[in-house]
Protein backbone atom coordinates (compact mmCIF):
# COMPACT_ATOMS: atom_id res chain seq x y z
CA UNK A 1 0.00 0.00 0.00
CA UNK A 2 1.36 3.35 -1.24
CA UNK A 3 1.76 6.41 1.03
CA UNK A 4 -1.09 8.27 -0.28
CA UNK A 5 -3.53 4.99 0.32
CA UNK A 6 -2.26 4.82 3.73
CA UNK A 7 -3.08 8.76 4.02
CA UNK A 8 -6.54 8.48 3.40
CA UNK A 9 -6.88 4.97 5.16
CA UNK A 10 -5.07 6.91 8.39
CA UNK A 11 -7.53 9.87 7.88
CA UNK A 12 -11.33 7.82 7.56
CA UNK A 13 -9.83 5.50 10.40
CA UNK A 14 -9.47 8.61 12.82
CA UNK A 15 -12.59 9.92 11.64
CA UNK A 16 -14.52 6.91 12.19
CA UNK A 17 -13.13 6.30 15.61
CA UNK A 18 -14.86 10.20 16.98
CA UNK A 19 -11.16 11.71 16.25
CA UNK A 20 -12.19 15.69 15.46
CA UNK A 21 -11.42 16.27 11.82
CA UNK A 22 -8.43 18.59 12.34
CA UNK A 23 -6.71 16.52 14.40
CA UNK A 24 -7.33 13.31 12.12
CA UNK A 25 -5.87 15.58 9.70
CA UNK A 26 -2.71 16.11 11.60
CA UNK A 27 -2.54 12.35 13.17
CA UNK A 28 -2.95 10.75 9.47
CA UNK A 29 -0.10 13.56 7.85
CA UNK A 30 2.77 13.38 10.54
CA UNK A 31 1.68 9.15 10.26
CA UNK A 32 3.12 9.44 6.42
CA UNK A 33 5.88 12.03 7.49
CA UNK A 34 7.11 9.47 10.02
CA UNK A 35 6.51 6.27 7.63
CA UNK A 36 8.17 8.02 4.62
CA UNK A 37 11.00 9.37 6.93
CA UNK A 38 10.03 13.20 6.05
CA UNK A 39 11.84 15.21 8.36
CA UNK A 40 9.83 16.08 10.98
CA UNK A 41 11.07 19.98 11.80
CA UNK A 42 9.47 20.33 8.13
CA UNK A 43 6.45 19.08 9.69
CA UNK A 44 6.47 21.68 11.70
CA UNK A 45 7.42 24.17 10.05
CA UNK A 46 4.23 23.68 7.73
CA UNK A 47 2.53 24.12 10.46
CA UNK A 48 3.19 27.69 11.33
CA UNK A 49 3.40 28.84 7.55
CA UNK A 50 -0.29 27.32 7.53
CA UNK A 51 -0.82 30.44 10.05
CA UNK A 52 1.79 33.07 9.02
CA UNK A 53 -0.89 34.90 7.00
CA UNK A 54 -1.91 38.17 7.60
CA UNK A 55 -5.38 37.87 6.52
CA UNK A 56 -6.02 35.42 9.47
CA UNK A 57 -5.63 38.38 12.13
CA UNK A 58 -9.38 39.30 10.65
CA UNK A 59 -10.82 35.79 11.70
CA UNK A 60 -10.56 36.88 15.97
CA UNK A 61 -12.09 40.73 15.63
CA UNK A 62 -15.06 39.61 13.50
CA UNK A 63 -15.51 37.00 15.98
CA UNK A 64 -14.97 39.22 18.69
CA UNK A 65 -17.15 41.83 17.48
CA UNK A 66 -19.91 39.81 17.22
CA UNK A 67 -19.73 38.51 20.33
CA UNK A 68 -19.83 42.01 22.09
CA UNK A 69 -22.39 42.98 20.01
CA UNK A 70 -24.36 39.76 21.02
CA UNK A 71 -24.24 40.88 25.02
CA UNK A 72 -25.15 44.65 23.50
CA UNK A 73 -28.51 44.43 23.93
CA UNK A 74 -28.60 44.47 20.01
CA UNK A 75 -30.53 41.14 19.64
CA UNK A 76 -33.64 42.55 21.69
CA UNK A 77 -33.24 45.41 19.35
CA UNK A 78 -33.54 42.90 16.14
CA UNK A 79 -36.49 41.23 17.59
CA UNK A 80 -38.60 44.48 18.11
CA UNK A 81 -38.16 45.81 14.69
CA UNK A 82 -39.21 42.11 13.17
CA UNK A 83 -41.88 42.36 15.37
CA UNK A 84 -43.04 45.53 13.83
CA UNK A 85 -42.14 43.90 10.32
CA UNK A 86 -44.01 40.68 10.37
CA UNK A 87 -45.44 40.07 13.91
CA UNK A 88 -48.82 40.54 12.83
CA UNK A 89 -49.15 38.04 9.89
CA UNK A 90 -50.11 34.02 10.93
CA UNK A 91 -47.15 32.43 12.29
CA UNK A 92 -45.47 35.54 12.96
CA UNK A 93 -42.75 34.37 15.60
CA UNK A 94 -41.36 32.00 13.40
CA UNK A 95 -41.33 35.20 10.45
CA UNK A 96 -39.49 36.99 13.27
CA UNK A 97 -36.93 34.01 13.75
CA UNK A 98 -36.04 34.61 10.11
CA UNK A 99 -35.79 38.06 9.97
CA UNK A 100 -34.01 37.99 13.26
CA UNK A 101 -31.30 35.47 12.07
CA UNK A 102 -30.84 37.58 8.99
CA UNK A 103 -29.83 40.60 10.49
CA UNK A 104 -27.96 39.09 13.14
CA UNK A 105 -26.24 36.70 11.11
CA UNK A 106 -25.05 39.61 9.10
CA UNK A 107 -23.66 41.28 12.09
CA UNK A 108 -21.69 38.38 14.12
CA UNK A 109 -21.35 36.18 10.55
CA UNK A 110 -21.28 32.97 12.24
CA UNK A 111 -24.19 30.50 11.71
CA UNK A 112 -23.64 28.27 15.05
CA UNK A 113 -23.20 31.65 17.26
CA UNK A 114 -27.09 32.67 15.53
CA UNK A 115 -28.35 29.65 16.61
CA UNK A 116 -27.79 29.61 20.07
CA UNK A 117 -28.46 33.30 20.40
CA UNK A 118 -31.14 33.49 18.19
CA UNK A 119 -32.75 29.93 19.76
CA UNK A 120 -32.46 30.86 22.44
CA UNK A 121 -34.30 33.75 22.88
CA UNK A 122 -37.13 32.50 20.09
CA UNK A 123 -37.63 29.04 20.31
CA UNK A 124 -39.19 28.43 23.87
CA UNK A 125 -41.47 31.63 23.01
CA UNK A 126 -42.61 30.24 20.02
CA UNK A 127 -43.45 26.86 21.18
CA UNK A 128 -44.94 28.19 24.53
CA UNK A 129 -47.47 30.21 21.68
CA UNK A 130 -47.36 27.62 18.68
CA UNK A 131 -47.21 24.67 20.91
CA UNK A 132 -44.84 23.08 17.91
CA UNK A 133 -41.24 22.90 19.32
CA UNK A 134 -39.90 20.74 16.28
CA UNK A 135 -41.00 23.51 13.55
CA UNK A 136 -39.40 26.16 15.67
CA UNK A 137 -36.16 24.05 16.31
CA UNK A 138 -36.12 23.48 12.32
CA UNK A 139 -36.63 27.18 11.70
CA UNK A 140 -33.90 28.55 13.86
CA UNK A 141 -31.55 25.95 12.68
CA UNK A 142 -32.71 26.78 8.65
CA UNK A 143 -32.42 30.18 8.98
CA UNK A 144 -29.36 30.28 10.70
CA UNK A 145 -27.47 29.71 7.51
CA UNK A 146 -28.51 32.68 6.09
CA UNK A 147 -25.32 34.09 8.45
CA UNK A 148 -22.46 32.93 6.66
CA UNK A 149 -23.78 34.10 3.32
CA UNK A 150 -25.07 37.72 3.97
CA UNK A 151 -21.77 39.85 4.79
CA UNK A 152 -19.72 39.85 6.88
CA UNK A 153 -19.35 36.35 6.97
CA UNK A 154 -16.44 34.27 8.82
CA UNK A 155 -16.67 31.72 6.52
CA UNK A 156 -15.70 33.68 3.54
CA UNK A 157 -13.11 34.91 5.42
CA UNK A 158 -11.34 31.78 5.42
CA UNK A 159 -12.37 30.96 2.13
CA UNK A 160 -10.75 33.70 0.95
CA UNK A 161 -7.51 32.21 2.68
CA UNK A 162 -8.36 29.42 1.29
CA UNK A 163 -8.25 30.17 -2.28
CA UNK A 164 -5.84 32.96 -2.17
CA UNK A 165 -7.08 34.92 -5.09
CA UNK A 166 -9.99 36.02 -4.21
CA UNK A 167 -11.27 39.52 -3.02
CA UNK A 168 -12.87 39.66 -0.10
CA UNK A 169 -14.72 42.52 -0.71
CA UNK A 170 -16.08 40.93 -3.72
CA UNK A 171 -17.39 37.68 -2.07
CA UNK A 172 -19.17 40.07 0.92
CA UNK A 173 -21.00 41.93 -1.76
CA UNK A 174 -22.18 38.66 -3.88
CA UNK A 175 -23.74 37.17 -0.93
CA UNK A 176 -26.24 39.87 -0.54
CA UNK A 177 -28.38 38.71 -3.18
CA UNK A 178 -28.21 35.38 -2.59
CA UNK A 179 -28.78 35.89 1.45
CA UNK A 180 -31.97 37.96 0.78
CA UNK A 181 -33.21 35.03 -1.90
CA UNK A 182 -32.58 32.45 0.93
CA UNK A 183 -34.41 34.85 3.73
CA UNK A 184 -37.32 35.14 0.76
CA UNK A 185 -37.89 31.50 0.37
CA UNK A 186 -38.05 30.24 3.97
CA UNK A 187 -40.54 33.28 4.78
CA UNK A 188 -42.37 31.66 1.48
CA UNK A 189 -42.23 27.96 3.17
CA UNK A 190 -43.01 28.80 6.67
CA UNK A 191 -46.50 30.91 4.71
CA UNK A 192 -47.56 28.03 3.41
CA UNK A 193 -46.18 25.87 6.23
CA UNK A 194 -48.67 27.69 8.69
CA UNK A 195 -51.42 27.98 6.66
CA UNK A 196 -53.22 24.78 7.98
CA UNK A 197 -52.54 25.45 11.28
CA UNK A 198 -54.29 26.99 14.08
CA UNK A 199 -51.53 29.83 15.35
CA UNK A 200 -52.73 32.65 17.12
CA UNK A 201 -52.01 35.77 15.66
CA UNK A 202 -50.46 39.04 17.21
CA UNK A 203 -52.82 41.97 17.71
CA UNK A 204 -50.38 44.67 18.73
CA UNK A 205 -50.80 48.27 17.58
CA UNK A 206 -48.30 50.71 17.01
CA UNK A 207 -48.76 54.01 17.71
CA UNK A 208 -46.05 56.91 15.47
CA UNK A 209 -44.08 57.21 18.53
CA UNK A 210 -43.52 53.28 19.08
CA UNK A 211 -42.90 52.94 15.60
CA UNK A 212 -39.78 55.79 15.09
CA UNK A 213 -38.15 54.70 18.31
CA UNK A 214 -38.19 50.74 17.04
CA UNK A 215 -36.71 52.15 14.22
CA UNK A 216 -34.01 54.14 15.88
CA UNK A 217 -32.95 51.27 17.83
CA UNK A 218 -32.73 48.85 14.55
CA UNK A 219 -30.84 51.33 13.34
CA UNK A 220 -28.30 51.59 15.99
CA UNK A 221 -27.82 47.54 15.52
CA UNK A 222 -27.95 47.09 11.58
CA UNK A 223 -25.61 50.36 11.19
CA UNK A 224 -21.97 47.84 11.87
CA UNK A 225 -22.64 45.48 8.84
CA UNK A 226 -22.96 48.73 6.68
CA UNK A 227 -19.55 50.07 8.29
CA UNK A 228 -17.38 46.74 7.88
CA UNK A 229 -18.82 45.66 4.37
CA UNK A 230 -18.85 49.39 3.33
CA UNK A 231 -15.18 50.14 4.54
CA UNK A 232 -13.71 47.05 3.09
CA UNK A 233 -15.89 47.63 -0.42
CA UNK A 234 -14.87 51.46 -0.28
CA UNK A 235 -11.33 50.55 0.00
CA UNK A 236 -10.79 52.35 3.20
CA UNK A 237 -10.02 49.51 5.62
CA UNK A 238 -8.35 46.45 5.39
CA UNK A 239 -10.78 43.10 6.63
CA UNK A 240 -8.47 43.02 9.67
CA UNK A 241 -9.02 47.17 10.28
CA UNK A 242 -13.06 46.43 9.64
CA UNK A 243 -12.77 43.79 12.63
CA UNK A 244 -11.02 46.57 14.77
CA UNK A 245 -13.70 49.62 13.68
CA UNK A 246 -16.35 46.83 14.82
CA UNK A 247 -14.80 45.92 17.70
CA UNK A 248 -14.74 49.67 18.93
CA UNK A 249 -18.45 50.35 17.73
CA UNK A 250 -19.43 47.20 19.93
CA UNK A 251 -18.10 48.65 23.13
CA UNK A 252 -19.04 51.72 22.60
CA UNK A 253 -23.02 50.91 21.47
CA UNK A 254 -23.09 48.07 24.57
CA UNK A 255 -21.42 50.79 27.35
CA UNK A 256 -22.44 53.83 26.00
CA UNK A 257 -25.32 53.84 24.03
CA UNK A 258 -27.68 50.51 25.64
CA UNK A 259 -25.48 50.37 28.54
CA UNK A 260 -26.17 46.73 28.47
CA UNK A 261 -22.72 45.69 28.34
CA UNK A 262 -20.58 44.93 31.51
CA UNK A 263 -16.78 43.65 31.65
CA UNK A 264 -18.47 40.46 32.84
CA UNK A 265 -19.80 40.23 29.03
CA UNK A 266 -16.52 41.23 27.65
CA UNK A 267 -14.90 38.91 29.46
CA UNK A 268 -17.25 36.11 28.11
CA UNK A 269 -16.87 37.51 24.93
CA UNK A 270 -13.00 37.24 24.70
CA UNK A 271 -12.95 33.76 26.07
CA UNK A 272 -15.27 32.20 23.70
CA UNK A 273 -13.16 34.08 20.66
CA UNK A 274 -10.37 32.55 22.03
CA UNK A 275 -12.20 29.38 21.95
CA UNK A 276 -13.66 29.90 18.51
CA UNK A 277 -10.35 31.08 17.00
CA UNK A 278 -8.05 28.25 18.34
CA UNK A 279 -10.80 25.88 16.53
CA UNK A 280 -10.16 27.58 13.53
CA UNK A 281 -6.62 28.02 13.95
CA UNK A 282 -5.99 24.58 14.27
CA UNK A 283 -7.94 23.33 11.30
CA UNK A 284 -6.04 25.90 9.52
CA UNK A 285 -2.60 24.87 10.54
CA UNK A 286 -3.44 20.78 10.20
CA UNK A 287 -4.85 21.50 7.20
CA UNK A 288 -1.82 23.23 5.55
CA UNK A 289 0.29 20.77 6.13
CA UNK A 290 -1.88 18.04 4.40
CA UNK A 291 -2.71 20.30 1.54
CA UNK A 292 0.89 20.53 1.25
CA UNK A 293 2.21 17.22 1.29
CA UNK A 294 -1.12 16.13 -0.96
CA UNK A 295 0.50 18.50 -3.19
CA UNK A 296 3.71 16.95 -3.12
CA UNK A 297 2.51 14.11 -3.96
CA UNK A 298 0.33 15.19 -6.99
CA UNK A 299 -3.30 14.51 -5.66
CA UNK A 300 -4.42 18.24 -7.15
CA UNK A 301 -2.96 17.58 -10.75
CA UNK A 302 -4.16 14.27 -10.83
CA UNK A 303 -7.77 15.45 -9.77
CA UNK A 304 -7.18 18.06 -12.16
CA UNK A 305 -6.70 15.81 -15.07
CA UNK A 306 -9.58 13.57 -14.35
CA UNK A 307 -11.69 15.90 -13.64
CA UNK A 308 -10.92 17.52 -17.58
CA UNK A 309 -10.45 13.92 -19.28
CA UNK A 310 -14.27 13.73 -17.66
CA UNK A 311 -15.91 16.19 -18.53
CA UNK A 312 -14.85 19.73 -20.21
CA UNK A 313 -18.06 21.75 -19.37
CA UNK A 314 -18.56 23.87 -16.49
CA UNK A 315 -22.20 23.49 -16.00
CA UNK A 316 -20.87 19.53 -15.61
CA UNK A 317 -17.83 20.09 -13.29
CA UNK A 318 -20.34 22.60 -11.05
CA UNK A 319 -22.92 19.82 -10.66
CA UNK A 320 -20.36 17.26 -10.02
CA UNK A 321 -18.64 19.53 -7.18
CA UNK A 322 -22.22 20.19 -5.70
CA UNK A 323 -22.97 16.44 -4.94
CA UNK A 324 -19.41 15.97 -3.55
CA UNK A 325 -19.92 19.13 -1.33
CA UNK A 326 -22.86 17.90 -0.15
CA UNK A 327 -21.86 14.58 0.75
CA UNK A 328 -18.79 15.95 2.29
CA UNK A 329 -20.81 18.57 4.40
CA UNK A 330 -22.42 15.49 5.67
CA UNK A 331 -19.48 14.28 7.68
CA UNK A 332 -17.28 17.47 8.26
CA UNK A 333 -17.92 20.56 9.46
CA UNK A 334 -17.54 24.02 6.97
CA UNK A 335 -14.34 25.43 8.05
CA UNK A 336 -12.60 21.95 8.08
CA UNK A 337 -14.04 20.85 4.55
CA UNK A 338 -13.04 24.64 2.92
CA UNK A 339 -9.32 24.27 3.81
CA UNK A 340 -9.36 20.32 2.87
CA UNK A 341 -11.03 21.19 -0.77
CA UNK A 342 -10.91 24.83 -1.49
CA UNK A 343 -6.48 24.87 -2.31
CA UNK A 344 -7.53 21.65 -4.96
CA UNK A 345 -11.03 22.80 -5.97
CA UNK A 346 -10.55 26.11 -6.40
CA UNK A 347 -7.61 26.38 -9.33
CA UNK A 348 -9.36 23.87 -11.25
CA UNK A 349 -12.52 25.66 -11.37
CA UNK A 350 -9.99 28.75 -12.85
CA UNK A 351 -9.38 26.03 -15.56
CA UNK A 352 -12.86 26.00 -16.10
CA UNK A 353 -13.59 29.31 -16.59
CA UNK A 354 -15.31 29.75 -13.33
CA UNK A 355 -15.20 33.29 -11.89
CA UNK A 356 -13.72 33.01 -8.59
CA UNK A 357 -16.22 34.88 -6.91
CA UNK A 358 -18.63 32.55 -7.99
CA UNK A 359 -16.89 29.10 -7.09
CA UNK A 360 -16.26 31.15 -3.40
CA UNK A 361 -19.61 32.17 -2.88
CA UNK A 362 -21.28 28.19 -4.42
CA UNK A 363 -18.54 26.86 -1.90
CA UNK A 364 -19.63 28.76 1.27
CA UNK A 365 -23.07 28.64 0.48
CA UNK A 366 -23.53 24.61 -0.45
CA UNK A 367 -20.92 23.27 2.45
CA UNK A 368 -23.24 25.73 5.06
CA UNK A 369 -25.88 23.28 4.11
CA UNK A 370 -24.21 20.68 6.31
CA UNK A 371 -25.07 22.65 9.08
CA UNK A 372 -28.33 21.66 8.80
CA UNK A 373 -28.14 18.01 7.94
CA UNK A 374 -27.21 14.77 9.97
CA UNK A 375 -25.00 13.32 11.02
CA UNK A 376 -23.28 16.36 11.59
CA UNK A 377 -25.61 19.09 11.21
CA UNK A 378 -24.43 20.96 13.95
CA UNK A 379 -26.77 23.99 13.86
CA UNK A 380 -29.46 21.14 13.75
CA UNK A 381 -28.19 19.67 17.11
CA UNK A 382 -27.96 22.96 18.71
CA UNK A 383 -31.61 24.38 18.11
CA UNK A 384 -32.38 20.65 18.90
CA UNK A 385 -31.34 20.50 22.51
CA UNK A 386 -32.81 24.34 22.87
CA UNK A 387 -36.01 22.83 21.95
CA UNK A 388 -35.52 19.81 24.23
CA UNK A 389 -36.89 17.67 21.43
CA UNK A 390 -34.89 14.58 18.91
CA UNK A 391 -33.00 16.24 16.35
CA UNK A 392 -34.79 13.34 13.59
CA UNK A 393 -37.98 15.40 14.27
CA UNK A 394 -36.32 18.65 14.05
CA UNK A 395 -35.12 17.75 10.71
CA UNK A 396 -37.97 16.12 9.57
CA UNK A 397 -40.00 19.46 10.10
CA UNK A 398 -36.89 21.23 8.53
CA UNK A 399 -37.06 18.97 5.23
CA UNK A 400 -40.22 21.80 3.11
CA UNK A 401 -37.32 24.72 3.96
CA UNK A 402 -34.26 22.49 3.24
CA UNK A 403 -35.86 22.10 0.28
CA UNK A 404 -36.09 25.49 -0.76
CA UNK A 405 -32.78 26.61 -0.26
CA UNK A 406 -31.27 23.79 -2.42
CA UNK A 407 -33.71 25.88 -4.98
CA UNK A 408 -31.44 28.49 -3.99
CA UNK A 409 -28.61 26.89 -3.88
CA UNK A 410 -29.34 25.64 -7.92
CA UNK A 411 -29.82 29.52 -8.91
CA UNK A 412 -26.59 29.99 -7.34
CA UNK A 413 -24.56 27.15 -8.77
CA UNK A 414 -25.72 27.74 -12.46
CA UNK A 415 -26.98 31.35 -13.04
CA UNK A 416 -24.79 32.98 -11.20
CA UNK A 417 -25.73 36.61 -13.30
CA UNK A 418 -28.08 36.59 -10.66
CA UNK A 419 -25.62 37.99 -8.06
CA UNK A 420 -22.07 38.44 -10.04
CA UNK A 421 -23.58 41.83 -11.43
CA UNK A 422 -23.73 43.36 -8.06
CA UNK A 423 -19.69 42.78 -7.06
CA UNK A 424 -18.83 43.78 -11.32
CA UNK A 425 -21.59 47.05 -11.09
CA UNK A 426 -18.93 47.68 -8.26
CA UNK A 427 -15.74 47.18 -9.96
CA UNK A 428 -14.84 44.23 -8.07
Amino acid sequence: MNALALYFVGFVLFVLIGVPIAFALGLSTLGIFWLTDQPLPLYMQRLWTGLDKFTLVAIPFFILAGELMGGSGILSRLLDFAKLVVGRVKGGLLHINILVSMFFGGINGSAIADTSAVGSMMIKATEAEYKDPELAAAVTAVSSVVGPIIPPSLPMLIYAFAAGNVSIAALFIAGIIPGILIGLSLIIVTIFVVRGKDYPIDKTRYGVWDVIRILRRFVVAAILPFIMVGGIVGGVVTPTEAGCVAIVYALFIGFVVTRELTLAHVYAALVRTVIVTAVVMIIISFGNVSTWWLTIEGVPRAISNSFQDWTSSPVVFLALMLVLYLVIGLFIEQAAAMVMLVPIFAPLAEKYGIDPVHFGLFTCLTLALGLITPPVGLCLFVSSSIAGVPVQRVFRAAIPYFIAMMMVLALVTFVPQIFLWLPKAMGF
